[in-house]
């Protein structure tokens, strides 16, 4: 009855873990926290790339407006300069012939500014020329503020670009710390310590690689 009672307390006895279970447990625990960092890691990167992407096609389109009111309003100063030269063209030369009602016709048809100028002295524009000369530079530096409003969209575009292959680089390691969950669940399984042994290794390598790999990626928070 003694005999009996022993063997049934030496039955009920929980198994000891063997040393690979150990191992495989410890490798399981790591790469799940490690695959669950570099999924994190993949969601901040790819929240900058949209951060990024939204902040260049803002300073784009701001940039286009820019350029566009620029454009618009350089058509339109050439369009007035070219009319005054052939109104005042017309103007100098009626008055030359004497024809006066011609003559204030066409001055009615200057700019005011040209107007300005010519009552105060017929032979003398330099005011005008240089208002003109003032609003074109006015226009062109507009147009260079386009470009390099431009320039700042291309330095964002690069950045969102730069962030979406980092997070894809992460997405890797999520991926590839998934395959070693896979080879460490078959080794956990009660299989031939050979296989489990291979199934262990294989996981190992991977695990290994793949550590390497995630440590060469920059880091968001750390940008």
């Amino acid at each position: 009855m003694a005999e009996a009672n022993n063997t049934a307390a030496k039955t009920e006895e929980p198994e000891k873990a063997t040393r690979i279970e150990v191992i495989i447990t410890i490798l399981l625990g790591l790469t799940t926290i490690l695959g669950a960092f570099a999924a994190y890691c993949s969601a901040l990167w790819g929240g900058e790339m949209q951060t990024s992407y939204t902040q260049s096609v803002t300073v784009t389109n701001h940039g286009n407006t820019v350029y566009l009111e620029a454009l618009s309003d350089l058509n339109s100063f050439e369009v007035n300069d070219m009319k005054d030269d052939i109104i005042y063209s017309e103007w100098k030369e009626n008055t030359e012939k004497g024809d006066n009602e011609d003559a204030a016709y066409f001055f009615t048809k200057l700019s005011p500014g040209l107007q300005k100028d010519l009552a105060e002295d017929p032979k003398d524009v330099s005011e005008y020329d240089k208002e003109q000369s003032s609003q074109l530079d006015s226009i062109m530096a507009r147009l260079d503020e386009s470009e390099h409003i431009h320039d700042s969209a291309k330095v964002l575009l690069n950045k969102g670009n730069t962030a979406n292959k980092y997070g894809d680089d992460f997405t890797l390691c999520t991926v590839l710390f998934t395959v070693v969950l896979f080879f460490l669940g078959l080794a956990s399984l009660k299989t031939r310590s050979t296989m489990q042994k291979t199934y262990v290794i294989l996981g190992v390598i991977i695990l290994v690689l793949t550590i390497i790999r995630m440590v060469t990626v920059p880091f968001p928070f750390f940008q």
